[in-house]
């Protein structure tokens, strides 16, 4: 306690001190020397805020520009890192507190419109995970990615983010979906096309420079998404060829999502295009393409 009061009472003597001198220099006509505060600019940007701050010692700092913030998050290859000191590959250099926040209020969602997913282009948006919270991404040229000038500045590693950006760039970029099991249970697919607002049936999943087209099927023995290329091979095998269903005699009933189709003399099914072919259900009286009594 005799510690706290003495420092007290140092403090007011400094006070008296100074007012002392301030009352000095007024009578002697001298000018008081202004101390320089803190300005914040905000730029009109909707998205991300500028801002120009005087220190005290007259020295000014400035935010990296849009064009930087932009390039950064567009390919995070370009800067290097050293601690807190971040540097560009044509040589500029920044500090991590010259990384300006993004506005993140005005983010929106992304939603599917007419089966189609579109995730834009060096565009700034949210997601709200089932719990509620919101998590906030960027499209890159190739794809949703976490916002990397946001991690530049230190924010924490958000694992959930993480899994819905490798959901939606496997979804949207690989070559083939027919492992997708291997990497996401078909519940977790299910809830992320659910919240999309993804019909069964082909979809559209655009983001960055690509366009892709896959196939969302119920089926209860199937995986959930398939690519559009595996789709025609099976339609094809079914409606034309008659390879897959040789084995069957003609007349044969199958079911596609409880629905009769009855073999032609060909061994094709008349199935219109766009149906879950993968909801498919063969003859009772066969067991892998043999019949049985």
């Amino acid at each position: 306690m005799k510690v706290r009061v003495t420092n007290l009472l140092l403090a007011q003597k400094t006070r008296n001190k100074n007012s002392e001198k301030r009352l000095i220099n007024i009578l002697l006509g001298k000018k008081s020397i202004q101390t320089k505060r803190d300005v914040f600019v905000k730029s009109n940007n909707e998205d991300i805020c500028f801002s120009t701050y005087t220190v005290n010692s007259g020295k000014k700092t400035k935010y990296i520009s849009e064009d930087i913030l932009t390039l950064i998050n567009n390919n995070n290859s370009y800067v290097q890192s050293e601690g807190n000191v971040h540097f560009l590959r044509d040589g500029r250099t920044f500090t991590s507190d010259q990384i300006p926040s993004i506005n993140t209020s005005g983010l929106k969602e992304i939603k599917a419109e007419n089966n189609c997913i579109d995730f834009g282009k060096n565009q700034y948006f949210k997601y709200v995970s089932g719990d509620g919270k919101e998590h906030y991404l960027y499209t890159n040229n190739h794809g949703p990615e976490s916002i990397f000038s946001e991690f530049l500045r230190g924010a924490p590693y958000d694992g959930t983010l993480e899994r819905y950006s490798m959901f939606w760039n496997y979804i949207g970029t690989a070559k083939d979906t027919v492992y997708i099991a291997e990497r996401f249970p078909l519940s977790e697919v299910e809830a992320y096309l659910e919240e999309a607002g993804i019909q069964p049936g082909f979809f559209t999943v655009k983001m960055g420079d690509t366009e892709t087209t896959r196939f969302y099927s119920t089926g209860k023995n199937s995986n959930v998404v398939f690519t559009q290329e595996r789709y025609n091979e099976l339609y094809e095998s079914l409606t034309k060829n008659g390879g897959v269903l040789c084995k069957y005699e003609p007349g044969s009933v199958f079911k596609i999502k409880g629905k009769e189709y009855v073999l032609s003399e060909n061994h094709t099914l008349d199935i219109p295009y766009g149906e879950d072919i993968y909801d498919f259900e063969y003859p009772d009286n066969y067991r892998y393409g043999v019949k049985i009594d």
